[in-house]
């Protein structure tokens, strides 16, 4: 096994490493889960702040369904109603699909998510699940301090867990890294502000996969690596439609591959896979519990935050970013999100009078309608 996986991920390149991996992601987890002394924890969602696991020597994975295999032994427990991309990660760890998974992180997200803890314990109670509260909706004082202790308790489970004490340097540690990791990413999202791009959004999006499954550390170097080849690549042709996508956790690749094949090129997204987990930093705070609570605070997913700052934070970067639509990518099952678009959408193309494309979408979708509906938006703005 282990020469197998030596073969099949080594690359020349830090381009090539990136398609490597995203090619096989599972493959990936399970060949470093055997080579790692390093427990490894699944985190669903952004709003979980992965340094405290990292600060406990813990290596956190950000948890997505791998493709290619359709949802059946998840219908016993969860209506066909609740998030598809639930559906298939459970239904994926029912059938093992995740050997290299020593515990899980479930937080207050979606309601799928939050209240799926007891039926996950019930179902696998060998299984390590913790819970936490996520990020408040209200912004207030108290609310910041409630999610602060929230942080510590999560930190004391997994210090418990690991058997490794959370110290004030080894969190300071955590945070330069996890830091550094979101910074290059910016970094490499910078590049797509310009008239013709060194990378497509498809490429944008498997790079930024990388980061959820690799080792921090590891996954710095290669993102350096990247942003230098990038810097000097030839570049794309300026793109003859620039678009933004928005939606939950976007894992497939199919959805870029259409857009980009219908003439478009996405130079920026409102995702929990995406922009929303790389689009803040932690101050350096003595209290770093609560300097983590005021980063995570900012994550601008419609659980936590209102549809009104969502409106002026898409406004922004559809500006910054130059873009000609919005396409607003919505699992048919996250309530959340769909809540928000009909404001989102009237206002988007009131004040700024962006198109606005909306796709409802699922774990392993039909692509064949959506391709039709997006190749007729793209031909619109061309």
């Amino acid at each position: 096994m282990k020469n197998n996986y030596q073969s099949r991920f080594v690359s020349t390149s830090a381009s090539e490493k990136i398609e490597q991996i995203t090619a096989d992601m599972q493959g990936y987890l399970t060949g470093i889960r055997q080579k790692s002394e390093k427990k490894f924890v699944g985190v669903m969602h952004p709003v979980v702040p992965q340094e405290l696991l990292y600060a406990a020597g813990l290596h956190p994975f950000r948890l997505f369904p791998f493709p290619g295999e359709p949802i059946t032994a998840a219908h016993a427990h969860l209506h066909t109603a609740t998030s598809s991309v639930f559906r298939a990660i459970w239904d994926q760890v029912l059938k093992e699909r995740y050997p290299f998974m020593d515990a899980v992180v479930l937080p207050e997200s979606c309601e799928t998510v939050t209240y799926f803890a007891r039926g996950w314990r019930y179902n696998r109670p060998h299984d390590f699940v913790a819970t936490i509260a996520g990020v408040r909706f209200s912004k207030t004082g108290n609310a910041l301090k409630f999610f602060c202790r929230e942080l510590e308790a999560l930190a004391k489970t997994f210090e418990k867990f690991s058997g490794t004490n959370i110290s004030a340097d080894s969190l300071a540690q955590a945070i330069d890294i996890y830091n550094k990791n979101r910074e290059l990413i910016r970094n490499i999202y910078d590049l797509r502000k310009s008239e013709s791009l060194p990378l497509s959004g498809l490429e944008m999006l498997k790079a930024i996969m990388t980061s959820h499954i690799m080792d921090k550390e590891e996954n710095n170097r290669l993102l350096q690596t990247y942003l230098d080849e990038l810097k000097n690549r030839e570049k794309h042709p300026a793109p003859k439609v620039r678009l933004m996508v928005s939606g939950p956790c976007i894992t497939d690749f199919r959805l870029l591959e259409t857009l980009e094949a219908a003439g478009a090129l996405v130079v920026i997204d409102d995702t929990n896979i995406g922009s929303r987990s790389f689009f803040f930093n932690v101050d350096d705070d003595p209290n770093q519990f609560m300097a983590l609570a005021r980063a995570y605070n900012t994550i601008p997913c419609p659980f936590c935050f209102s549809a009104e700052n969502r409106l002026t934070h898409l406004i922004n970067m559809a500006k910054e970013y130059r873009v000609d639509g919005l396409v607003f990518a919505l699992e048919r099952g996250c309530e959340g999100e769909k809540m928000d678009f009909p404001y989102l959408e009237k206002e988007i193309t009131t004040k700024t009078k962006l198109p606005v494309l909306f796709i409802d979408t699922e774990y392993l979708c039909d692509m064949a309608p959506i391709r039709t509906r997006i190749d007729a938006f793209i031909e619109s703005l061309i």
